[in-house]
């Protein structure tokens, strides 16, 4: 380099530098920009799926639990044609406004390695674990005209991919419901990806 900003072999210069830097940032945000229009179409091809199924004529014919959950309940999964997973269901704690997952020991592995920074799991007497704790509350549902009881995981101590998943569930018969699960993409953004069941 002169001083007149002349290019030695090699190098670039200062405004060379700077046009590369411009240049991979337009690139990286038409790809941003392109994922996430992908993202969004995916997701409301999902949602639309989970909104139009027999389930969510099910969860339409549910009401707002006559009482708050309390203890265990087994869980179903109704994802991916209900597959089996290694999720076993939910405990409530009325008293504290909150609940948990159960996990079988197969599942606290796979969520160990997608967590790895998450350190609240909970080995229980049984060989379970425990995890992700969500708090309860009532209000209107996300996509449907009626009121539910809502299962909401945005808790400091829960990893980023779990804070934003957002359940609701209706009783269908005495101490048993449905859930739906919501995941907040962006704000005001929601996919609805499926269902679950629990029971006592």
């Amino acid at each position: 380099y002169d001083g007149r900003h002349k290019l030695i072999p090699g190098y670039f210069s200062h405004k060379e530098v700077y046009n590369l830097g411009m240049l991979f940032i337009l690139f990286l945000s038409l790809y941003f920009f392109i994922f996430l229009v992908f993202l969004v179409m995916v997701g409301t091809g999902i949602t639309y799926v989970s909104q139009h199924s027999s389930r969510q004529q099910e969860f339409l014919a549910g009401y707002l639990p006559t009482k708050p959950p309390e203890g265990f309940y087994k869980g179903t999964a109704h994802l991916l044609m209900d597959a089996n997973v290694p999720w076993l269901g939910k405990a409530f704690v009325p008293a504290q406004v909150n609940g948990f997952n159960v996990f079988t020991s197969t599942g606290y592995n796979i969520l160990k390695f997608l967590t790895p920074l998450y350190k609240k799991f909970s080995k229980n007497a049984e060989g379970t674990y425990s995890a992700y704790v969500f708090k309860t509350y009532t209000t209107k549902a996300l996509r449907d005209e009626k009121q539910v009881f809502v299962l909401d995981y945005n808790s400091k101590e829960n990893p980023f991919l779990i804070r934003i998943i957002v359940d609701e569930i209706v009783e269908t018969k005495p101490n048993e419901f449905l859930g739906k699960i919501h995941v907040k993409i962006f704000p005001g953004f929601f996919i609805t990806l499926g269902y679950f069941s629990l029971k006592k």
